[in-house]
């Protein structure tokens, strides 16, 4: 809507100006005319431009009015009950099947995404296609701005505050997205990818994913202690006599 009012707007302004050039291009060189402002002109004209912003901003008003008010996840989406939490300006809609909740966590200078599960990812969320997904945004050092342009807007995640924001993609596909925010040195090269997937891949997903992380802690932890055996016992380095 405002696009089309600026874009008339400047069709109408441009094109006076335009009129104008070609009517009276003729009298180039001449001594331009004096024109006395009238009152009453002044004052409708103002009155207009008054009139015309206040209907835009009552538009805006109306049209952003649910913006927070989380939708409801669809028929082909995920159909699972999640812990419901308080969010600043978040309108969690009613009834059993809750949006799905991710806790996103800004650190310089990457994502980390953890699930209901406990399962979690680093730059990529993974999502199952139209659910409500709700992603809590938090930080563990400076601020950092979440947007993935194809499924939402700009949101700050601050330490040591909650703020949220939520999305619901209705096709399967890859959604690129950046941090937004001066976070340090390497913030321009804090990047996220959203990839939604069908119900059936997204568990399958996460999974795997639970499986990947726990066979990774456990070779850690194998070759910690690996270590922890081999290491040489002090003192064992002196000569012999």
């Amino acid at each position: 809507m405002l696009l089309a009012l600026t874009g008339l707007l400047f069709l109408l302004i441009n094109g006076a100006l335009i009129a104008l050039a070609m009517r009276f291009r003729a009298r180039r060189g001449t001594d331009p005319r004096r024109i006395h402002t009238r009152p009453r002109a002044t004052f409708l004209l103002g009155g207009m431009l008054a009139t015309l912003a206040v209907i835009i901003f009552i538009a805006g008003v109306v049209v952003t009015e649910n913006a927070s008010d989380v939708e409801a996840s669809g028929s082909e989406g995920l159909q699972a009950a999640s812990s419901r939490t308080a969010q600043r300006d978040i309108a969690l809609p009613s009834g059993d099947v809750e949006p799905l909740q991710i806790q996103a966590t800004g650190q310089q200078w990457l994502w980390r995404y953890e699930y209901p599960d406990g399962t979690f990812s680093y730059y990529e969320l993974v999502v199952p296609v139209d659910t409500a997904i709700v992603v809590n945004l938090g930080s563990t050092d400076v601020v950092h701005r979440w947007w993935v342009p194809g499924l939402g807007g700009k949101f700050d995640a601050v330490p040591d505050q909650s703020n949220g924001t939520w999305f619901k993609a209705d096709e399967t596909g890859e959604f690129d997205g950046a941090t937004y925010q001066f976070a340090g040195a390497s913030g321009a090269a804090m990047r996220t990818k959203v990839v939604a997937l069908s119900v059936e891949d997204y568990e399958a997903w996460l999974e795997q994913q639970a499986t990947d992380i726990q066979e990774a802690q456990e070779f850690v932890q194998a070759e910690v202690e690996a270590d922890a055996a081999n290491a040489t016992p002090e003192g064992s380095n002196e000569e012999s006599p």
